[in-house]
């Protein structure tokens, strides 16, 4: 399933221009543009002790994204050579399937390398990063 745009994004050459391209590719709903951002064995961490990579990640992320759409925000970005650090906050916002309002939000840390062709990619995905993330009323 994809939605993608005429004129796809370039790849990010800077770590904080990674999120902006997420956020857009999430909702426009472009799972190969979402792909495209992450290297092929990232590591998706669901919660303490449960990890998915490769065709597993890939597998949950096209099956179980809710596409409540999403605005992230950058809060701390280290970077060091070829790797960075980057922890961000974000809030999904919309309806449920139930047709109630649903609010997500959360602090993800995100582990990202530069690649050869100087495009960086996520390696390690923990979306409840600094703590549980999980609906809460609007």
């Amino acid at each position: 399933m994809s939605n993608a745009s005429a004129e796809p994004p370039a790849a990010p050459t800077d770590p904080a221009a990674l999120l902006p391209l997420f956020e857009r590719a999430f909702n426009n709903r472009d799972l190969d543009q979402l792909e495209q951002l992450y290297e092929p064995d990232a590591l998706l961490i669901l919660a303490p002790g449960t990890v998915l990579t490769g065709d597993q990640r890939r597998a949950r992320s096209r099956e179980e994204q809710h596409f409540l759409p999403i605005k992230v925000a950058v809060r701390h970005q280290y970077v060091t050579g070829d790797i960075a650090l980057v922890i961000n906050d974000y809030v999904h916002e919309g309806t449920g399937p139930d047709g109630t309002p649903l609010r997500i939000e959360g602090t993800a840390v995100d582990v990202l390398r530069r690649g050869a062709d100087g495009a960086w990619r996520c390696v390690i995905s923990n979306p409840a990063g600094l703590g549980a993330a999980g609906p809460t009323a609007p």
